[in-house]
């Protein structure tokens, strides 16, 4: 065998062996959109959006590599068989029972995970669907606000919040859920109260925090353990084409999935999370804001992560 024969043999033989080494990539995230007909009026108007979310967010989870199957209805047992993350949008998705509770039942012990949006955390069981989801809706006693409120994350330590900041949004709130203890809340606004009374209106204020955002972990009897995330913005269409919010929302399918967090997410999308529309002004645009002497030219010198929270400022001798 010739010299040349043995070296291209060698550099096969090598090839091969570092594909038989290296990791499988990882199957695609199955995901089963559930979602329902379109409530709270007209189409144009933007609220409660059901069918447009199926649409689009079908396209755009297929685009980020995940494999999307839903309906406007709830799942049956063979397509929950091949869902990895059930994902709800949908008017009163927490009515379930009957064979679809055993199906979800059975989706659930082998370690589905599920995420619920908005009014898919309201149903006719709060009592049972607390248990599965962390939190849920109860009709006659949970309450709603629609307007400007303040979104804080109240955990940045878990990898669906890490790095995000709080925003002024333009949605709606829920408050007086049914919570059971062992959910992590995320994320929080103030509830309306009567001592910020405008117009006869009660708008939030900082007197009461309520949950907006949160995990939750289960293992029912005899199955995996699984995971749920709960947000409720979504009210009004426009949120979900928020960059931050949508990345946070992706993060949770992804972390309801038993998967990387930020797999789903675009770079774009996880650059807005620190300065996001309605939150803190990025440094670099911070300038812009103020107004400055004519003589005076203001340059950016620091900035976060290289400094957070001066206390002081002080002046050198040639007045910079």
């Amino acid at each position: 065998m010739s010299m040349k024969v043995r070296f291209l043999c060698s550099i096969a033989l090598l090839h091969a062996a570092l594909l038989l080494s290296s990791p499988a990539a990882p199957a695609p995230l199955r995901i089963f959109i559930r979602a329902g007909a379109k409530t709270h009026g007209p189409a144009e108007n933007g609220l409660h959006d059901h069918p447009r979310f199926l649409g689009d967010w079908t396209r755009l989870l297929a685009e980020r590599g995940a494999q999307v199957d839903g309906g406007m209805t709830f799942p049956t047992g063979d397509q929950l068989a091949r869902t990895d993350v059930l994902l709800m949008f949908a008017a009163e998705a927490g009515s379930i029972a009957g064979e679809d509770r055993e199906h979800l039942d059975t989706f659930l012990k082998r370690g589905g995970g599920i995420v619920c949006l908005h009014d898919a955390v309201c149903g006719t069981n709060a009592p049972w669907f607390k248990t599965i989801i962390g939190g849920a809706w109860e009709h006659g006693r949970s309450k709603w606000f629609e307007g400007p409120l303040s979104f804080y994350y109240v955990n940045q330590d878990h990898p669906i919040t890490a790095g995000c900041s709080n925003f002024d949004i333009d949605d709606e709130l829920y408050w007086d859920l049914h919570m059971m203890p062992e959910a992590k809340v995320l994320a929080g606004t103030w509830i309306p109260d009567k001592r910020n009374t405008r117009e006869g209106r009660p708008y939030p204020h900082i007197y009461e925090v309520a949950p907006q955002m949160w995990t939750y972990e289960r293992t029912l009897e005899g199955g995996e353990p699984y995971r749920a995330f709960v947000s409720i913005l979504g009210h009004k269409y426009p949120t979900f084409q928020q960059p931050h919010h949508r990345a946070v929302v992706l993060r949770g399918i992804a972390w309801a999935g038993k998967r990387e967090v930020d797999s789903l997410c675009r770079p774009e999308e996880l650059a807005t999370l620190r300065y996001p529309e309605g939150g803190p002004t990025a440094p670099e645009k911070a300038g812009a804001r103020q107004e400055v002497h004519p003589e005076f030219k203001m340059s950016l010198v620091a900035a976060e992560p290289l400094i957070t929270k001066p206390i002081a400022i002080d002046w050198d001798p040639q007045g910079r």
